[in-house]
């Protein structure tokens, strides 16, 4: 494996889990608004 082909997936790698972290948290932050504008309302 070249050294370049293991930089490229690397780099991949950590951009899908940079993605996957954010779209947890967007996921998390609805969920807790909704839930928190019922109670509150």
């Amino acid at each position: 494996m070249s050294i370049y082909l293991y930089s490229l997936m690397c780099y991949g790698l950590t951009a899908a889990i940079s993605f996957l972290v954010v779209g947890m948290i967007v996921l998390i932050n609805k969920v807790m608004s909704r839930k928190s504008s019922k109670s509150e309302a």
